[in-house]
């Protein structure tokens, strides 16, 4: 049955993306060159670790950027500025839980259902150099300057099937359709040999990423890992893949010396206004998407922290990325915003 609705799946997709390739249905093109980072897979592949690196090095490097997201699962309506360049101007409610995580690290975040209004009214409020569309790679209907694909090396976009039956959004042949690729936990991954032998394959320029773990947070303060050391531990995340924070967290347990005493797993994008834990561990270890999401009385009261993480790339990552995206081409392109 799976298998069935698999087919059928993959044919709507194949329909759709042919659609707009070939200008069936029209793209809206913003006149602020827009960079596009998504995945071929539900859950968690490293999109908005990905998305935080890619937008502090743009503004390190002087640039002024503007995160669009959809703001799945928040509870507000129409377009909405998450933080502009000052501050922060919502909850995490209004926001959704990945774009306030962005917004928290200093980026400007507008959500809203069509990306493009998004962008018009960044435009207006933040006045923007360049774009990142946050899990873009199925929203067709914003022209893109350079599509970013990013996956997970434990689990290959190869190996898997559409869903139902898998969880590809899309078939894995879609890849074509990306500028470049970049793979996470490649040093995860049981055959990273086959994992470059296959981006050698595509044509494609390729990038590696290094996770970066050091630091523990509150909220209202950070320690260092070693903070963790001989205490007993319990885990807990909302994730799309919470099977990769508990064996990240799995891992650091026998490198730092404590001891996971109870695990639990929540659906994804979980708000945790009924969170319930037991007072048995030292401390609580999450992720940072989670913590944000927790009442502060709570997070005293079991002490929760959260896992610091984030993604490290090679400076030819964003030096190729601004090559292609602001070459002399792309600046004289300065299309006028269309009547929608």
């Amino acid at each position: 049955m799976f298998r069935i609705i698999s087919l059928l799946y993959g044919t709507l997709a194949y329909i759709r993306r042919f659609l707009y390739e070939k200008a069936f249905f029209k793209k809206k093109k913003l006149p602020v060159p827009v960079v596009s980072i998504g995945n071929l897979s539900v859950g968690g592949t490293g999109k908005t670790p990905l998305t935080i690196f890619l937008a502090k090095s743009l503004q390190k490097k002087g640039y002024t950027v503007a995160v669009l997201s959809r703001g799945y699962k928040r509870k507000s309506s129409g377009t909405v500025v998450v933080r502009n360049k000052e501050k922060i101007l919502t909850r995490w409610e209004e926001a959704g839980d990945e774009p306030f995580l962005i917004a928290l690290n200093g980026i400007p975040v507008v959500v809203s259902k069509s990306r493009y209004e998004a962008g018009k009214k960044a435009i207006k409020e933040i006045n923007p150099d360049i774009f990142i569309l946050d899990d873009g790679f199925q929203h067709y209907q914003l022209y893109r300057d350079l599509d970013i694909l990013v996956f997970d090396a434990t689990k290959p976009f190869w190996n898997d099937k559409l869903l139902p039956a898998g969880r590809l959004r899309e078939p894995a042949s879609f890849y074509r359709f990306a500028d470049l690729i970049v793979v996470n936990r490649l040093d995860k991954s049981k055959n990273p040999e086959e994992i470059t032998d296959f981006l050698k394959k595509t044509g494609k320029e390729f990038f590696i990423s290094k996770e970066k773990m050091e630091k523990i947070t509150n909220i209202r303060e950070e320690k260092d890992l070693s903070f963790l050391k001989g205490k007993k531990v319990g885990i807990f995340s909302g994730l799309g893949n919470n099977t990769q924070f508990f064996e990240t967290a799995i891992r650091l347990s026998k490198d730092l010396g404590f001891k996971i005493i109870e695990k639990k797993s929540f659906p994804d994008h979980y708000d945790y206004k009924k969170l319930s834990l037991t007072k048995k561990p030292d401390i609580y270890l999450t992720t940072e998407k989670d913590i944000i999401k927790i009442n502060q009385d709570l997070i005293d009261k079991y002490r929760i922290y959260a896992l610091k993480y984030s993604l490290e790339l090679d400076e030819k990552f964003v030096n190729y990325l601004e090559r292609k995206v602001f070459s002399e081409k792309i600046k004289n392109e300065k299309p006028e915003l269309e009547n929608v």
